[in-house]
This record gives structure tokens, C-alpha cells and sequence, in this order.
């Protein structure tokens, strides 16, 4: 029996992590983190163990990684965190996984390669939305492409989600600040929550608005792909939501705000205020630009689409790599960001059950329509 600790494992996402991998044949999971009530009756619920663990404390933290095999960390956010977990993990020689999207953070993760090859295990950040997904959507149809000029990537999730004070805090921390971003074969500089953009989501998302976001992607895609543009966009359901951000960001340009992030509870609050506006409807879309094999211009679009969970998508891959590395195949011994180690094809044979699907283009460069019922389209 493998042990895995789950840090945050009460939490938006870490909750459906520990949820899937207590109910995984070979598998045993620790829920941790600081709040003892919480991660008790979450681990009572799902059947698993609770630990108290308060991160700032190093002996803490060693003692909630006892007789473990793994640790996914997702108790984010990760904009201000160092990797002082991930290195108590190559030194207690086991596997670790986070939930990161922050930029830095995940890209960061290879100043571990050599420790973590050295001691035999796996270190792997961004097991999330991004890059894991989002790679794997771009690698399902760049196959399509002889060459791949512009790659568009947007998040929009339902208003009726569930969302915590953690992803509000890392959306405040870079409003308004600047950003590279690969542009026309070039660094160009513009801002978070900036370039306001109306995209056309698949059917049941519809058109929203979206926003530059701070990810991974924009320095890992250029290069894997070679691609002359690689954007990001999020943008909320609730538009009035979205304009708040934008005005927020603007004042954050021009230094007449202070950082946001302490104030991320009091904006959770108030977003719960209107919390029956919209739907659960979310998509995670990615618009690919480029010349065939004959060289002329092609467009293909694909995106995962949630009817009903959307926090079941972003905790996906931590829970497939999981038992990738615990389970087999297993994982090259390293540390990296988690792209290239998901098929899209695995991703979405675990999200179907969960009422999750994936839209294509067809040959006009429209969406396909929902399934009937529960099943993917193709």
C-alpha cells in the first residue's frame, strides 16, 4: 500500500484530489494542512488520515511526510512560495507534485532536476489546467499543423464554481502588472488583466470576455511549438465581475493601489454575494494558427467544456500523474514542469464520467455541438 500526502488536501481542488486517490485500489492518502477541523472532517469523509502540518515549520512538514511515497501540494497560492517543500521531499526521496500555475514558480522547478534525479525521484510542477492540459489540447492538434504560427489559450470558468480565497489571491497578484508576453517572434510587454478580448467559447460558454492571465505557457509553448505569438486569456462569467478587475488593474498600472493579495478573502466574500448569477458552464479553449502541409493557413480549435464541476478539470492531472507514479508506469526521475506527460486522451477518459467534454472545430470553423447526454465529441 502507497501512502500520499495530500497538502491542502481540504481545499477547492486538493479536496477532489484526496476524494479520487482514497478511493484508488493500492493507494492510501494523508490529508494535511494547518486547519485541524477541516482536514479532519474531510478526511473522515473520504476515508483517509488527517495530519496537521504548518509549512513555515520545517519539522512539521517532515513529520506529515512520514512512511509517504508522494506529496501533491495544493495549498496555493505559489505566486511567493519557494520550492522548501519540494526539497524535503528529494530529501526523504520521494515523488512530489503541485497544483501551481504561477509563472515563476513552475518554470523555476528545473533548478531541482540534478537533487531529484540524484535521489531517484520525481519532481514535477504545475499538475493542473496549466501546462498539463493545455499542453495536452495544443499536442492533440498540432499534429495538423507543418508549421504553427499562433497559439491562443483562454480560461473562463462558471460563476456558480466553487472558488477559493487561494485562486482569487494569485488573479490579484499580477493585476495590473507588467508581463512578457511572445509576440510576433518578440518579447513585447503588456499587463495583467489588460487587452480586454471577446472570445467565442464552445456551445454552452458562448462568448466571453478575457483578459491577459500570467502562466507558464507563455514561456514554455514558444519554444515547444515555435510559435511566432502564444496569449493567454482568463476571464469570469459575471461580467461586471470582469470589469472590476480591469479598473482595479488599471489603478494598479499607474501605482494608485498597494498589492491586492491580503484582500483576497474579503473579494471571495463578495463574490459569494452573487453567486446565483450565471452558470457552471466553464471552458478551457485553445485556438491554434498555422500552414498545412501544402502551406496554406489553417485554424484548429479544441477546448474542454464542464456542464456541472469545474474544479474537476484544473485537479485532474495530479490525480492521473499520481497514479502514474505510484501504480506504473511511473515517471522519468527529474524535476519539470508537467507538460508532454498526459495524452489528451487520458485526460478526457477521466473527465467524461464527470460530465466534462471535449469541443472541436469542424471543417467550417465552427464549435461542435454538446453531447446528448454524457459523452464526448470527437
Amino acid at each position: 500500500m502507497k501512502t500520499v500526502v495530500v497538502l491542502g488536501g481540504y481545499g477547492i481542488f486538493g479536496s477532489r484530489v484526496a476524494r479520487a486517490l482514497s478511493a484508488t485500489e493500492g493507494l492510501r492518502v494523508r490529508v494535511a494542512g494547518r486547519n485541524r477541523r477541516r482536514g479532519r472532517e474531510l478526511a473522515q469523509e473520504v476515508g483517509a488520515d488527517f495530519a496537521h502540518c504548518e509549512l513555515e515549520t520545517r519539522e512539521s512538514l517532515l513529520e506529515c511526510l512520514e512512511d509517504s511515497q508522494l506529496l501533491i501540494h495544493a495549498a496555493g497560492p505559489f505566486q511567493d512560495r519557494d520550492y522548501s517543500v519540494a526539497r524535503a521531499c528529494i530529501e526523504r526521496g520521494m515523488h512530489y507534485l503541485d497544483l501551481a500555475d504561477a509563472r515563476e514558480f513552475v518554470n523555476g522547478i528545473r533548478t531541482l532536476d540534478e537533487s531529484a534525479r540524484g535521489a531517484g525521484v520525481f519532481v514535477g510542477s504545475g499538475a493542473s489546467s496549466v501546462p498539463t492540459i493545455t499542453s495536452a489540447l495544443v499536442a492533440e492538434v498540432a499534429p495538423e499543423f507543418s508549421a504553427i504560427d499562433s497559439i491562443q489559450i483562454a480560461l473562463s470558468p462558471g460563476n456558480q464554481n466553487p472558488r477559493g480565497a487561494s485562486t482569487i489571491a494569485a488573479i490579484l497578484s499580477y493585476l495590473g502588472q507588467p508581463m512578457l508576453v511572445w509576440t510576433d517572434g518578440a518579447w513585447q510587454t503588456r499587463h495583467g488583466w489588460g487587452d480586454r478580448t471577446s472570445l467565442e467559447f464552445p456551445p454552452k460558454v458562448g462568448r466571453r470576455e478575457t483578459y491577459n492571465c500570467e502562466v507558464p505557457d507563455l514561456d514554455l509553448f514558444p519554444t515547444t511549438w515555435g510559435a511566432s505569438s502564444v496569449r493567454f486569456h482568463a476571464g469570469l462569467e459575471f461580467t461586471p465581475f470582469n470589469r472590476v478587475l480591469s479598473a482595479l488593474a488599471a489603478l494598479r498600472r499607474i501605482h494608485a493601489l498597494p498589492p491586492l493579495e491580503r484582500l483576497a478573502p474579503l473579494f471571495l466574500r463578495a463574490s459569494m454575494w452573487f453567486f446565483s448569477c450565471g452558470s457552471k458552464n466553464g471552458s478551457l479553449a485553445v485556438w491554434v494558427r498555422g500552414r498545412d502541409e501544402r502551406g496554406g493557413l489553417i485554424e484548429r480549435k479544441i477546448a474542454l467544456v464542464t456542464d456541472d464541476d469545474g474544479p474537476a478539470t484544473p485537479s485532474s492531472p495530479a490525480i492521473l500523474l499520481a497514479k502514474k507514479l505510484l501504480l506504473g508506469p511511473g515517471l522519468e526521475h527529474g524535476a519539470r514542469p508537467c507538460m508532454g506527460l498526459l495524452s489528451l486522451d487520458e485526460i478526457r477518459r477521466h473527465l467524461e464520467p464527470l460530465g466534462i467534454w471535449c469541443a472541436r472545430s469542424d471543417k467550417s470553423g465552427r464549435w461542435s455541438a454538446p453531447p446528448q447526454g454524457q459523452g464526448l465529441v470527437r
